[in-house]
C-alpha cells in the first residue's frame, strides 16, 4: 500500500510539472513527453486496482465464510425469522477489517487516503457477494422457504454492512439478489435470464440455479434441455 501510494504521488507531481516540462522540451521531441504520460505516469493511478483487489482478497476469510454455508439446510419447510450463523461470521470478519484500517490510521506512520480507503471497502464487498452466490450455488436442495432464508440472510448482511462502511447502497448488491430471484422464474423466463446473466455467473452457479430452481418443477426433458442451452451459452462466451 505504501509503495502504490508513492507511486502516485510521483505520478501527481510529474502532472504538475507537465506545463513546465513541455516549455523545455522542443516540438519535435514533444512526442516523447506525450508518450512517457501516457504509458508512464498515467498509469500510475490504474495500478491502484489489482493492488488492492489483491489485499482485499487476503482481508475477509471468505473460504471460511463459505465452508459455513456449506453445512446450511435450504431445503427446510417453514418460514425462518433468524438469518443464519454464516452472516454473523461474515460480518466479524468485516468488523476486524475496519479496526485494522482504524489502527493503521491512528499510527503515526501510516495513513490510508480516503480514495484507496473507498477501493479497500469496495473490493471486499464485491467479493463477499461473490462468495454469497457462491455458496448459494452449493445447495444441493431448496425449498421456497430456504430460498426466503437467503434473502433473509442476505438481507441482513446488506443492512449491517451498509451502516458499517458507511456505502449505500453496497456495491453489486443486484448480482446476488437477481440470483435468489431467478429460483422463482418460470422454464421459459429461466431460458431468457440464463442467456442475460451468462457472462455474469459461473456455469456451476446456473447450472445449480437450474438443479434446485426451476429443474425441480418441470420434466426431466426440459430439465435437460435447461443444462444444455448453459453448455452451450458458455461455449459463446
Amino acid at each position: 500500500m505504501v509503495a502504490i501510494e508513492s507511486l502516485v504521488f510521483l505520478a501527481s507531481q510529474f502532472e504538475s510539472l507537465l506545463p513546465y516540462l513541455e516549455s523545455l522540451i522542443p516540438d519535435a521531441k514533444r512526442s516523447f513527453l506525450t508518450q512517457f504520460f501516457s504509458h508512464t505516469v498515467n498509469t500510475a493511478h490504474e495500478l491502484r486496482k489489482p493492488v488492492y483487489y489483491g489485499i482485499a482478497t487476503k482481508a475477509i476469510a471468505y473460504d471460511q465464510v463459505l465452508q459455513s454455508m456449506a453445512s446450511v439446510k435450504w431445503d427446510i419447510r417453514e418460514i425462518m425469522s433468524q438469518h443464519d450463523a454464516y452472516v454473523d461470521l461474515l460480518l466479524q470478519e468485516f468488523i476486524k477489517f475496519k479496526q485494522l484500517q482504524s489502527a493503521i490510521d491512528r499510527s503515526s506512520y501510516v495513513h490510508i487516503p480516503p480514495q484507496p480507503h473507498s477501493m479497500l471497502w469496495e473490493y471486499a464487498i464485491r467479493l463477499a457477494n461473490k462468495t454469497f452466490v457462491e455458496g448459494f450455488a452449493q445447495a444441493k436442495k431448496c425449498s421456497n422457504e430456504g430460498r426466503a432464508l437467503m434473502q433473509l440472510d442476505f438481507q441482513q448482511y446488506r443492512t449491517k454492512i451498509e451502516k458499517l462502511s458507511s456505502i449505500r447502497p453496497i456495491p453489486n448488491h443486484a448480482y446476488v439478489e437477481d440470483y435468489i430471484k431467478a429460483y422463482y422464474l418460470s422454464e421459459t423466463d429461466t431460458e431468457e435470464w440464463l442467456r442475460k446473466h451468462k457472462q455474469e455467473y459461473t456455469v456451476k452457479q446456473l447450472q445449480s440455479l437450474v438443479l434446485s430452481g426451476v429443474g425441480t418443477r418441470v420434466n426431466k426433458k426440459s430439465r435437460q434441455r435447461l443444462l444444455a442451452s448453459i453448455e452451450e451459452l458458455d461455449k459463446r462466451k
